[in-house]
């Protein structure tokens, strides 16, 4: 069981330590955020809705990351959000230095814990988080980890099957340079173009890249922003961190690239686990590491418009 810190406790912030409270291998939850009354008072409502529900996940709330003690897992929620018309790359200055001194804060008081990046633009700050804490932690992002459940979801509403049934991934960048992996969707097992002959179904491709990359703007226009798609698509990857599932998913690790100088961190989905070792690079065609490539070039550019500013 382990003690996860969750730093920002904002509309995604919120509703992750809602679903992580519910989860049996999360002994203790701390929260902090800037504004500590919304912590504490999240804390609150959370245990209100543990109360009835016989669980009994320890909840602790502070306003100061500088507070947290012996986290095995420190999540990094905080920051600006993206409102309508905004890119996330246009967040980088933004949240930059409040993501940096998340983990100066956070380094000394918790010597074995990994960081989980969730602040956008979410390679970029993850390279960063990478580069403060200076090989002390193991640091791993979010990436297209949202990409792929909203490619799963389209599939399975255009294929009229059952999301649970489906094996897909994004790679790349979260945002502009995702890249669906085609290659390896599958459904029961079948790949996918075996499967579209078999049933005699017409895939509208564009249509399914289309909601993965547009889907987030219509939820923010009408929502004001993400909240539960987050939430329930990082728990699987929290889950794999803490319980060594192996499961192979989106999440994003340092990789290092041709013409770049310093690894960054996107996304060529693998196992999550305790060693985060294999992932699909090989097994998707050469287009795809070309895109994928390509999408670690525009991180880098994001990232190096703040190295050096915070």
């Amino acid at each position: 069981m382990a003690h996860i810190a969750v730093v920002g406790t904002g509309r995604v912030g919120s509703a992750l330590a809602y679903t992580l409270a519910f989860q049996h291998w999360v002994k203790c939850l701390t929260l902090t955020d800037i504004n500590e009354k919304l912590a504490r008072m999240t804390a609150e409502e959370i245990c209100h809705a543990m109360a009835m529900n016989g669980y009994d996940t320890e909840i602790q709330a502070d306003g100061k990351a500088s507070e947290i003690e012996g986290a095995d897992i420190i999540v990094i929620c905080a920051g600006t959000a993206r409102t309508p018309g905004m890119s996330r790359r246009d967040l980088a200055a933004k949240n930059a230095g409040i993501v940096k001194q998340i983990v100066v804060d956070t380094l000394d008081n918790n010597s074995h814990a990994k960081y989980f990046v969730i602040t956008n633009p979410v390679d970029a700050m993850a390279t960063l988080a990478e580069h403060v804490a200076e090989g002390r932690a193991e640091v791993i992002g979010t990436g297209t980890c949202l990409e792929t459940v909203r490619f799963r979801t389209v599939l399975a509403r255009e294929l009229k099957v059952q999301a649970r049934r489906i094996e897909c991934y994004v790679g790349g960048e979260h945002g502009e340079s995702s890249v669906p992996i085609w290659s390896m969707v599958s459904i029961e097992g079948i790949p996918l173009l075996d499967y579209l002959r078999a049933h005699k179904i017409a895939l509208d491709f564009k249509k399914c890249e289309e909601y993965v990359r547009n889907i987030s703007v219509a939820v923010i226009e009408g929502t004001g922003g993400t909240r539960w798609g987050p939430a329930g698509a990082f728990t699987e990857v929290l889950h794999g961190l803490v319980c060594n599932t192996g499961r192979v998913l989106a999440f994003s690790r340092s990789r290092v690239f041709e013409g770049i100088p310093i690894p960054v961190h996107v996304t060529v989905p693998g196992k999550i686990g305790t060693q985060n070792s294999f992932d699909i690079w090989s097994y998707i065609t050469a287009e795809e590491r070309e895109k994928i490539a390509s999408a670690a070039h525009d991180i880098y550019e994001t990232y190096r418009k703040i190295e050096g500013t915070v």
